[in-house]
């Protein structure tokens, strides 16, 4: 079946000079249109694409508010547009006006030939059956300060270490700060500019919305601002998670401590929640409020895992008061190092790479392999390695 392209041209001379070049790509049927933002919508509901490219000269509130307006009404429609500012303050306003990507200007033939790339490439991604299906893990703190977003981080950069692709998602829409623990880069996206794709969220768009941190490390980052949270629901964190599952070894949430409907879903889909605390009284106490609700929605033995942080064996509190008052054995333990922890946390730089033999990166280690044990294979002796292994 053929793929459908709409070309919408800012003028009849930038149509006529397009027209007179214009190779058409196998397996494509084009048509070209003049005018703006204006022309958009009549265009994806006349033409019915598969992809429209909107020659975009001056950026506006009005044109990305009709941009906006037409994604809304005609949600299948991938639409692109070819602009001659590269900026990221560019991408973002296209992104949540519902724009999946901006190519650079002028729109010619070389950029009528990689929207269709993009196209097959998307069609590719979302219909590839990925053979290993990653974990999802959840971090949630009993009580603020506790230390889940900093474990979490971590504990994905542990774990890409050892090799495996790894996606840390930052749930905590009121001001998340995942991916400043791993990194000083600021994310062109967030998890908010990917829900408003809809039903366009593919694992082509996924992979463009992540932010590259480290080897085999992503983040999937929270909003700058909290606004509009409503539209990531949780049909749509379903999706985004369930792809995030086809492309990555491990999705590593940190839920923040709202219980609403979205965050019940992704605890739903996890395979363990880590729930981290202090050994202090009122996060003893948010601990029981926390598993009197997990039973409620059926959680099965096994995927509530208590774990303690900053903790110290001579404290005022033991780990077996901890475990007769929640009736909760403690998963783990992870020891106080707070100065290397601040040192980490305000140079954005993960632990491990810090400080390798801090306590708390023998931690982490630990809990990596439990998750991904460490494969060994046996040395050769001398005479295997002289007879060829026979």
């Amino acid at each position: 079946m053929n793929l459908k392209a709409s070309l919408i041209c800012s003028s009849a001379k930038e149509r006529e000079a397009l027209l007179a070049t214009l190779v058409m790509p196998v397996g494509v049927e084009i048509n070209v249109h003049v005018g703006d933002a204006r022309r958009l919508l009549s265009v994806m509901q006349k033409d019915r694409p598969n992809v429209v490219l909107l020659d975009f000269p001056a950026a506006d509130n009005e044109a990305f508010e009709q941009v906006e307006a037409a994604t809304l009404r005609v949600p299948g429609v991938m639409v692109l547009l070819v602009s001659p500012d590269p900026s990221i303050d560019l991408l973002k306003r296209a992104m949540k006006a519902g724009v999946r990507h901006v190519l650079p200007a002028p729109l010619n033939q070389a950029t009528v030939q990689s929207a269709v790339d993009y196209l097959h490439e998307s069609e590719s991604l979302s219909s590839r059956l990925m053979a290993n299906t990653g974990e999802l893990l959840a971090f949630l703190n009993a009580k603020g300060g506790s230390g889940s977003t900093f474990l979490a981080s971590n504990l994905g950069y542990t774990l890409a270490a050892a090799s495996n692709k790894v996606l840390l998602v930052d749930l905590n829409l009121f001001f998340g700060d995942m991916a400043a623990n791993v990194t000083d880069r600021k994310p062109g996206s967030s998890i908010l500019d990917l829900a408003r794709q809809g039903e366009l969220i593919d694992a082509a768009l996924l992979e463009s919305s992540v932010l590259a941190v480290r080897e085999h490390l992503y983040v999937l980052a929270a909003p700058l601002l909290p606004y509009r949270i409503e539209v990531l629901t949780p049909a749509i964190l379903q999706k985004i998670l369930e792809l995030a599952l086809s492309q990555y070894d491990f999705v590593i949430l940190d839920v923040g401590r709202t219980l609403d409907p979205t965050t019940i879903k992704a605890l739903d889909m996890a395979a363990r929640i880590y729930l981290i605390l202090q050994l202090a009284l009122p996060a003893i106490q948010n601990v029981k409020r926390i598993e009197t609700v997990f039973e409620g929605l059926g959680y099965g033995q096994g995927k509530l895992n208590v774990v303690v942080n900053r903790y110290e064996r001579n404290g005022t509190i033991g780990l077996d008061e901890l475990e007769r008052a929640t009736q909760t054995k403690v998963a783990r333990t992870v020891p106080t190092s707070y100065d290397a922890v601040m040192e980490s946390i305000n140079e954005g730089v993960p632990l491990p790479m810090l400080a390798p033999k801090d306590p708390v990166t023998h931690a982490l280690q630990v809990w990596a392999n439990d998750l991904s044990p460490v494969t060994l294979k046996p040395k050769k002796s001398w005479l295997s390695a002289l007879t060829g292994g026979h």
